[in-house]
Parts: C-alpha cells; structure tokens; sequence
C-alpha cells in the first residue's frame, strides 16, 4: 500500500467531547463508566456502560442522538481543517463505517448519511458517500478503500468515519444472551462495556498536503485485512488467525524493535484477550519492556464500528503532544471475522 497522510481528525466519545478530550483521558486512564438502569441482565441487574453525556441528552432514540453528535464531531474537524484553506475541493468520499449486518440493532447509517452529507455540501461541490459494515474492523476496511481512490486520482480528498452504539436493547440483547455484558456491581466482572462513539478523518496523498501546506498527523505506512474462519459470533472452537494474519501483513516491512505502542480494540472479554495474545507471540519475536499495549476499551468502552477512526485519533494526539513514539501498531477484529491491523509513524 502506497503511504498515506492523515491530515484531520476527531472524535466523540464518554471521555471526551473532542479528540483532545477522548486522548488526554486515555493517557490518564480517566473512565466515565456508570451503571445502566435502562436495561437489566438475566439475574435482574443493571449493566455497566459507558454513554456520551450532556449531548443531546434530551433525545432519548439513540439514532437521531447520535446523528446529531456525528453531525456535530465532523463539522468541528472540517472547521478545523478549511480554516486556512482558500479553495474547497471538487469532491469529497466519506466511507461510513458502520456494524456488520449480521449484528442484532441499528446500522446508525439510515439516521446519520443524511445530516452529514449537508455538513460536508457546505465545503465540497460535491459529496460521495459509501457504507462499510464490518462493525470492529471497518476502519482498516474503510482505509483500503481510500487508498484505491487516492492511487487512481491523488487529489481525493477523503473522510473515513465510524459511528455506533452498543446501547440499544436489540444489540444488548444479543450480547446479553451470551452471557457477555459486564455487570460488575453485582458480581459479573468479565465482560464487555457497553459503549457509543463518533469518529471522523481526512485522508489524503501525502505529496498533495505538503504541497498545500497542510500539517501531516500520522502517515499510515503498512495496512493488513484478514477474515477469520471461526468467528467469535460462530460459537464455534478458533485458532485465532484472522487477527494473526492482519497484523503479519501490517509488520511486513516494519522490525520487532521499531514498534514502540499497540492500540487496539480490547474489549474486557477473555476470547478478545486470547485472540491477541496469540497475534502477539506469532508476530512479535522477541519481548521490548519499552512497548506498551494499549486498551482505551477500559476507558469508553466497546465502541463498535467507531473504534478504529477513535484509537487513530488517540495515536495522532500522541505522536503531536510527545507522548507516544513512532510507529505505533493499531489493531481491531469483530465479532462476526472481520480483522485489520495498521501502522501510524509521526507525520
């Protein structure tokens, strides 16, 4: 894959109301998680969550709550990013991440595509929209995707964006039937956090941003994209290669000691736990105490289809503020066999 430039991002999430908020948080390991009297698990108990608070709060659908706090994540990145900028681009693709269709609930991209198709009219003669569901992993999947349009035409300008919400009682449900939601108040300590997020980020051909001026955040070097055979969602016994695989394909060109820090999408289950333990010791042959794994699930929860564009905006506040060192591993797999994995180096 040819190198990519990150150029704008941001997020929303129940850490923070920006990207810098959502980071900060991380790094202190700040968590703003609360118990879910909306919804009680099969011994009758309240479950933890971790929900955006004091937007839209008065809006009780979880859909058109979270299309406004999209609306409202990507208006505050454009913003950011034209404020310098004197010509608007012809075209802009948004590739919406979204959960796999195979998951129980809403996809948000019904409720969400429109509102902010009319953020973007407002800085782009024309607008082209695209849905990727492969809820975990949608955003390495999002990012191939972008890649193919900057290599044919390297003026593109694209938003890659992820949004979701574990907190609507067909989605918990699903989960809760399994016997996955953590209720720790009352005993159940395993498990996931239901959580909801945003995420949105420009990407574009990193000669294009200089030549424009444009600050590069992270350069994206190495991409792998990998199914796993048996699922998470299969019930069915697994080797855990998917995830193995996606993250071969990322380290392909990168040595074991260059990787300082991993990201990825752990979520508090034990299955996610051995599926990267096992990634790990495939493609990592010898131990660094220098490199650091790690979990911003434990701060905001499982966020679905939006964890990939949120962990990238955690590892680009790192690289810019000087806490992290470069390059980073980031990795994320769903439930359903979709695995990706990338590496960010310091713009």
């Amino acid at each position: 894959m040819k190198t990519l430039a990150m150029t704008a991002v941001n997020s929303i999430t129940a850490v923070g109301h920006d990207g810098r908020m959502t980071a900060a948080s991380v790094r202190a390991g700040i968590s703003r998680l609360s118990e879910y009297d909306d919804y009680l698990d099969s011994d009758g108990n309240p479950i933890t969550v971790a929900r955006i608070r004091d937007i839209e709060d008065d809006n009780h659908d979880t859909a058109s709550r979270l299309s406004s706090i999209a609306s409202k994540c990507l208006e505050e990145m454009l913003g950011d990013y034209f404020k310098d900028c004197t010509s608007r681009p012809s075209t802009f693709h948004l590739i919406l991440g979204v959960a796999s269709e195979d998951r129980p609930g809403p996809r948000y991209e019904e409720s969400c595509l429109y509102p902010l198709k009319m953020v973007m009219d407002e800085w782009a003669d024309k607008v082209e929209l695209e849905v990727v569901p492969q809820g975990n992993a949608s955003m390495p999947y999002a990012l191939a995707q972008a890649a193919e349009l900057i290599e044919s035409n390297p003026a593109t300008l694209c938003i890659i964006g992820g949004i979701d919400s574990l907190l609507r009682a067909s989605t918990l449900n699903w989960f809760e039937q399994a016997g996955r939601l953590k209720s720790v108040s009352y005993g159940r300590h395993q498990g996931l956090i239901a959580g909801e997020a945003v995420g949105f980020m420009i990407i574009e051909d990193p000669a294009r941003a200089e030549q424009a001026s444009r600050p590069i955040l992270a350069r994206i070097t190495a991409l792998g994209l990998a199914e796993e055979s048996s699922p998470r969602a299969s019930n069915s016994p697994s080797r855990n290669s998917g995830l193995t695989d996606a993250c071969h394909a990322a380290l392909s060109g990168v040595q074991d000691k260059e990787i300082r820090a991993m990201f990825g999408d752990l979520n508090g289950e034990n299955s996610r736990a051995v599926e990267w333990s096992m990634a790990d010791m495939r493609c990592f042959k010898e131990r660094y105490e220098q490199r650091q794994l790690w979990t911003p699930a434990n701060c905001y929860g499982d966020i679905g289809a939006a964890s990939g564009t949120v962990i990238a905006n955690i590892v680009t506040q790192g690289f810019t503020r000087g806490w992290l060192q470069s390059p980073a591993l980031m990795f994320c797999s769903d439930d359903h066999g979709s695995c990706g994995a990338l590496v960010l180096e310091k713009g």
